[in-house]
Parts: structure tokens; sequence; C-alpha cells
């Protein structure tokens, strides 16, 4: 077995940094751009809260083409433009 070099750790260390940041604006966007009932609630933290709400603005999905799909503890976001598909544990 290979051992793992300094250079792919950081490599890996900075893909899932990444995968952060995109986690969690797509979670604040399914808060602010969708009718969630528990609003309030769930800006302080009860994620699990979370429904498959309307878009505020009468699409079909978030800002920059994400649809959404919140599943028991996770959220599937796809972005119907380039396929990308993340599945985001919110809290």
């Amino acid at each position: 077995m290979k051992a793992i070099t300094q250079e792919i750790t950081e490599e890996l260390l900075t893909v899932m940094d990444m995968y952060q940041r995109i986690a969690r604006q797509l979670i604040d966007q399914l808060i602010l751009e969708t009718d969630q009932p528990d609003r309030a609630e769930i800006l302080v933290g009860a994620y699990h809260l979370l429904t498959n709400a309307d878009v505020i603005h009468g699409e079909e999905e978030l800002t920059g083409n994400w649809y959404f799909e919140v599943h028991g503890e996770h959220c599937m976001f796809k972005n119907t433009e380039t396929g990308q598909t993340l599945e985001v544990y919110p809290w």
C-alpha cells in the first residue's frame, strides 16, 4: 500500500473545504429562497425543520439552477445545468 503524500493530503483538505463552502451556500439558499414554515427556528440552527417548501420567486429551482430535495436528515442538490449532485447533511 502506498503512503499518502503531503501534496495529496493538502489537495484532499482543499476539496473538503470547497465542498463544505458549497454545501453551506446551498443550505443558506434553500432557507432564504423557499417558503420555509419554520424559518425563524431554522435560522438559529433547527435544520431538522427544513422541508421541500416552494421556491419564493415562483421557479422550480434555487438560484444557479439548483434543484433540491429534502429527505430524512439530508438534502440532495442537483444542478440542472451541469448535472453536479451533492448530498448535504446540514446539521
